[in-house]
């Protein structure tokens, strides 16, 4: 078993689970460490996989994206890793993967991948290999159930949460990500981070009022929504999480789909303004940088006609929001 299977789990894990904030300084640390890590050989690392690759249903993938894998060795995603070996930094981010899926804990598993991705970007490509990468780790820790459903095929879709801010849009995003798509299931793409990356900032710094316009909105709309396209282009399934305050941003999410020939689903959060008061003033350490007067004045616009969105109450427990959720996921379109 490589170093990273055995993630550190008497550190990560707390009472009732994993804690998303854990997983995140996880793959933060993650983050860090392979940037650090010397430059490896892509070849040495596309032969060792070549050998690891012993099913039907992995060469297949492999031929699928050894394109891809070519140009990540050139684009200085391989790294001297673990007793030196050469290994693209996905490979390793997935031992991490099957280790949390073996246990249980694809939750854990989907927000830790979606994480690293916020924090060290690899694009829609490096999304796709992950399900090669998951299912050649299982084979090499003899676990070949999770190598054989790592690849199991689900037809990419897109969801879309909106609502206004401190809805819990973020929440039920990432408990809903692994039920989405392939392994380890959706890629999670929230305009917060999108708005921080756009500055050049780590998505928890905050921005002041004035990177606050209009302008900005339509950039990171805009970077949100081809993210969300080449994505989908490339297999992967997608959720939105954003705000979606105007008819043409829940449009334009749509019109995405629709092109892309992927089923479309949008849900709607609603909540009290002084329940969503409360939950943005109890924040700490998030992307977000809604305030109480943030809130306070999108309760007084109109979001306008929500047509074909499915709208939800959030003010009730969350073990019948979760349910409902998976409800309106699992409605054929």
């Amino acid at each position: 078993m490589v170093a990273t299977a055995s993630v550190p789990f008497e550190i990560l894990l707390e009472q009732g689970g994993l804690d998303a904030s854990s997983v995140h300084r996880f793959a933060d640390d993650m983050a860090a460490r392979h940037a650090r890590a010397n430059l490896g050989d892509g070849a040495e690392f596309l032969a060792r996989i070549d050998r690891l690759a012993g099913s039907d249903a992995q060469r297949r993938e492999l031929m699928r994206h050894l394109p891809a894998l070519r140009r990540r060795g050139t684009a200085k995603r391989v790294r001297h890793l673990h007793d030196d070996a050469h290994q693209d930094i996905l490979f390793d981010l997935a031992a991490s993967l099957s280790e949390l899926m073996r246990r249980g804990l694809a939750t854990e598993a989907n927000i830790l991948a979606n994480r690293y991705l916020d924090v060290a970007p690899q694009g829609a490509t490096g999304w796709a290999t992950l399900p090669l990468f998951v299912s050649l780790g299982a084979t090499a820790t003899g676990d070949a159930a999770l190598s054989e459903a790592a690849l199991a095929p689900a037809a990419p879709r897109l969801v879309a949460i909106g609502g206004l801010s401190g809805t819990g849009k973020s929440s039920l995003a990432r408990l809903l990500g692994w039920r989405v798509g392939r392994t380890p299931g959706a890629r999670v793409l929230r305009s917060d981070v999108f708005r921080k990356r756009l500055a050049g900032l780590a998505p928890e710094m905050r921005l002041p009022p004035a990177h606050y316009t209009r302008h900005s909105d339509e950039e990171t709309y805009e970077a949100m929504f081809e993210s969300a396209d080449d994505h989908i282009a490339c297999g992967n399934s997608v959720i939105l999480d954003a705000v979606f305050m105007s008819r043409s941003e829940r449009d334009v999410a749509e019109a995405i789909a629709l092109r892309r020939r992927v089923p479309f689903t949008g849900i709607w959060l609603e909540a009290p303004e002084r329940d969503r008061i409360a939950r943005v003033s109890a924040r700490d350490g998030d992307a977000s940088d809604a305030t109480v007067e943030v809130v306070r004045e999108q309760s007084r616009l109109s979001v306008g006609e929500l047509a074909g969105w499915h709208r939800m109450r959030v003010n009730r427990p969350l073990d019948l929001i979760i349910p409902a959720a998976r409800a309106v996921l699992d409605r054929r379109p």
